[in-house]
């Protein structure tokens, strides 16, 4: 009984929380075809496979950018209240609220950026707070991710950070945007609360990732050079090929006319291949 009453509060709270909100959003979203954005958006969940949301992609581009403003605050949304709410509520099965949980537009919000693209990339500078807060950073560089090819001075940008990884993330987005032409794994599951369908995604540095990143040593910005030394030492296995492959790269960085890109190359280098940086005498 104190479960249910639990649960119960929770969605009673969700309720709260969500209404005013919602509301105010959605009262002035753009339409295409009789149909708010939160609902073509919507229509990503359900769809439940990459290659039938085309149609939806192309409502999203016909809408342009009158639907930034609504993507970001999705894309910002961050209640913590909220999610404690959803995990409580979600841990009762025969609870289906007739609502999502937490962030159910998120990744949906991500799909209509990459559905934009080059349009999209105003939303930038907006991004850019976003994707330096540690709480929403991951959704920040993923949305840059989407973006393209407009947000690689955003990107490398961010390599200034005083926050390592936040550094390194950008440089993981500079590489995959350069390397994949499609930068995530979409999935799609069951929302814990409602039990509908659900977009989401994984990303993942492959070794072609990695290997751009080592060609990124060589970058005219040192902040992005410092930030590539770093992120090949968090993103690559010791054993891993292309972690050999990176060895010459970062020597040849031992030299780099900045220290910081110096300290950066040995620390990596003392991660992957501990002889070699101790035949280099790195410190």
């Amino acid at each position: 009984m104190k479960t249910l009453a639990k649960i119960s509060i929770a969605a009673c709270g969700l309720a709260i929380l969500g209404a005013p909100a919602w509301h105010t959003l959605h009262s002035r979203e753009p339409v295409y075809q009789g149909q708010r954005l939160s609902q073509w958006l919507d229509k990503y969940n359900q769809v439940g496979a990459l290659d039938k949301t085309e149609p939806i992609s192309a409502a999203i581009r016909s809408m342009g950018t009158n639907s930034l403003p609504f993507l970001l605050a999705h894309i910002e949304a961050d209640s913590p209240l909220r999610q404690r709410l959803c995990l409580l509520a979600g841990k009762l099965r025969l609870l289906r609220l007739p609502f999502y949980g937490a962030s159910p537009y998120r990744a949906t919000s991500l799909m209509a950026l990459q559905a934009l693209g080059a349009e999209a990339a105003p939303l930038c500078p907006e991004l850019l707070p976003t994707a330096e807060n540690p709480r929403t950073s991951y959704w920040g560089m993923m949305s840059l991710l989407a973006v393209g090819p407009k947000a690689i001075p955003t990107l490398e940008r961010l390599c200034q950070s005083t926050n390592v990884k936040t550094r390194t993330q950008a440089v993981l987005m500079l590489a995959t945007m350069q390397t994949m032409p499609s930068p995530w794994l979409w999935v799609w599951t069951k929302d814990p609360v409602s039990a509908r369908p659900l977009l989401g995604f994984a990303s993942m540095a492959t070794d072609d990732v990695v290997r751009k990143m080592v060609k990124m040593l060589s970058h005219s910005d040192a902040a992005v050079r410092r930030a590539s030394a770093e992120a090949i030492g968090r993103y690559t296995s010791p054993y891993t090929g292309v972690a050999s492959s990176a060895v010459p790269s970062l020597v040849a960085a031992l030299k780099d006319g900045d220290a910081r890109v110096r300290q950066s190359a040995g620390e990596t280098l003392k991660i992957i291949a501990p002889q070699t940086a101790a035949e280099a005498a790195v410190k």
